[in-house]
């Protein structure tokens, strides 16, 4: 395995803030969406995935179907939420602003939610991972939702200044879709700790790097 570090930004991601926590509203919402996607997964384990409506998972979970679409919008949905995506972006946005480069600010937002959402929420995380990979539609769904992430976080990176929107779309897609291969890696071999799949793949990344011929990072 490679041992070279990913590429680094000026500011020292050590000495950057984290960014403040979630108003209470964020946190009951988010709360309520858990606790349904939570029902839907068991219903699905029980189930299979095609066998169960979004009327089911309302009734099992206590909530109107109308709730179940206004937070999650199809069925598809209530696998690829992810609770811990506010947070990264959130994270992204605040790093970002702070002097980060992309790369060490995608890398500083993961470590907020590693603990949370790939050592305690691990089980939960696979369960839906495995579900994505075993389902069509589900990744479907997902490259809409991927597609809209792009542009977002594109978003954010042009509006620092440093990047056009253009550079800043293509700068978001190498960011996001490594990610997936990084979730799939860990579908794959999930006995390692995802946060060691992360930093194989941020090296794998770094050691692609085009050199000059003297050997210096262009």
């Amino acid at each position: 395995m490679t041992t070279t570090t990913p590429p680094t930004s000026s500011v020292d991601a050590r000495q950057v803030p984290p960014p403040p926590p979630q108003p209470l509203r964020e946190r009951k919402r988010a709360a309520t969406m858990r606790r349904i996607q939570n029902t839907a997964m068991s219903l699905f384990a029980e189930h299979g995935f095609d066998a169960v409506t979004i009327e089911q998972v309302s009734e099992a979970a206590e909530a109107s179907p109308s709730t179940v679409y206004r937070y999650f919008g199809t069925k598809e949905g209530l696998v690829l939420h992810d609770e811990f995506d506010n947070q990264v972006f959130a994270g992204l946005a605040h790093f970002i602003k702070e002097g980060l480069s992309p790369w060490d600010a995608v890398y500083a937002a993961l470590n907020l939610i590693r603990e949370d959402h790939f050592v305690e929420e691990a089980e939960a995380t696979l369960a839906r991972t495995e579900l994505f990979f075993a389902n069509r539609s589900i990744q479907s769904a997902a490259f809409l939702l991927v597609d809209d992430t792009v542009e977002e976080l594109g978003r954010m990176i042009a509006e620092t200044g440093s990047w056009s929107q253009a550079q800043g779309r293509v700068i978001a897609s190498s960011i996001i879709w490594p990610l997936i291969s990084i979730l799939k890696n860990w579908y794959h071999d999930s006995d390692r700790p995802f946060s060691e799949h992360v930093a194989e793949a941020m090296s794998t990344l770094a050691a692609m790097r085009p050199s000059s011929p003297q050997g210096q990072e262009t």
